[in-house]
């Protein structure tokens, strides 16, 4: 177990798990985080349950009962991430504040190694590591490996990186956040039911601060198991991208750009080629040059597992590509996107996080 040379005993983190509907993951979250090669005493569990219909409750009873001196919960009556965060964070008493989602997996040494991390890189206002994406049954292998290839996730290292590497990065995933900075920004931005951290994140680098990644620290996601959920997740992340996006500059990367005007111009150019040849050859070069990035992306998959993943992974790709570039474009037309600003107090938590001590 690491040890923390450091006066006061005070305690270095704070461990948030906001959750609902987790009953198939969170018992064997709930353990790897209580069992931390990291002194027991240095850090705190709360875990906010945005009334889960399942047995989720229960669960985490069960270890409030057998650890009441470690873990806390909480209610979180609208159910979204970013409320759920926020009564988190006030609650919170830790130094740095890590979130993790409910659908994965950490290592006994995740919080020793975050903490190491962070120790090298004070100036830093978030640290975090990469993510191994894990799916059960054959869609689910299918759809974690779309979602670790650069041609499903584009740039995004925290997903894409597997050999050694650590540098500053534009956003990190289950990340520790030094308590500072959510006073000098605001919390999380509650009228988003989604993407809230992408809007948070823009935040901090408007404000100067920076993120580091280390592959030194790794976690597990897992990823939907069918492609109706791929594709549910996908639409939801699309248009919440889109309408974070409006809340601040610095939201949008390329990465979240590229299915959205994918999608515009192959509407765009499908309507066109009705009225022009040269539209309807601009067309076939494009769809043959993204038919070709499909199954050069899926060969990976074949020569790992065979034949009878190629084409699924052709349709994972698509899917995620283009229900990401409906959701965007769903989001553009949303009543989110284009209603009135709301007040800081009501989209940065103030409100409902105050009244939840």
């Amino acid at each position: 177990m690491i040890t923390i040379e450091e006066k006061n005993g005070d305690l270095i983190f704070s461990f948030l798990l906001v959750v609902r509907n987790e009953e198939d993951y969170i018992e064997n979250l709930l353990e790897a985080i209580l069992h931390q090669d990291f002194p027991h005493d240095r850090y705190e569990i709360i875990i906010v349950d945005g009334e889960s219909t399942d047995r989720t409750p229960e669960m985490v009873e069960s270890f409030e009962r057998r650890y009441p001196d470690r873990i806390r919960s909480y209610m979180n009556p609208r159910k979204t991430l970013a409320t759920g965060w926020n009564i988190g964070i006030q609650h919170s008493r830790g130094r740095y504040v890590i979130r993790v989602d409910g659908h994965s997996q950490i290592p006994r040494d995740f919080l020793s190694r975050t903490y190491e991390v962070a120790q090298k890189v004070p100036d830093a206002a978030c640290v975090g590591g990469i993510i191994e994406s894990k799916g059960t049954g054959f869609w689910g292998e299918v759809n974690a490996y779309v979602y670790s290839h650069p041609f499903g996730v584009g740039n995004s290292k925290f997903r894409t990186t597997k050999n050694e590497w650590e540098g500053y990065v534009d956003t990190v995933p289950y990340a520790a956040y030094k308590r500072e900075i959510f006073e000098e920004v605001g919390y999380f931005d509650e009228s988003l039911k989604r993407n809230e951290d992408l809007e948070m994140h823009a935040r901090i680098r408007q404000a100067g601060g920076s993120f580091f990644l280390s592959t030194w620290i790794r976690s597990t996601y897992y990823v939907r198991n069918t492609l109706p959920a791929l594709m549910h997740k996908s639409f939801s992340d699309g248009k919440w991208t889109l309408v974070a996006s409006k809340r601040g500059m610095g939201v949008l990367r390329g990465r979240h750009l590229i299915p959205f005007l994918v999608v515009m111009m192959s509407l765009g150019f499908t309507v066109a080629s009705l009225f022009s040849a040269v539209a309807w050859s601009v067309f076939l070069v494009l769809m043959g040059a993204y038919g070709s990035l499909l199954l050069v992306s899926s060969w990976g998959l074949k020569r790992q597992k065979g034949w009878k993943y190629f084409v699924p992974a052709m349709t994972s790709f698509f899917l995620l590509h283009f229900s990401r570039g409906f959701g965007s474009a769903a989001g553009l037309l949303s009543r989110e996107y284009w209603g009135k600003e709301r007040g800081y107090e009501e989209r940065y938590g103030e409100k409902v996080t105050n009244a939840a001590r």
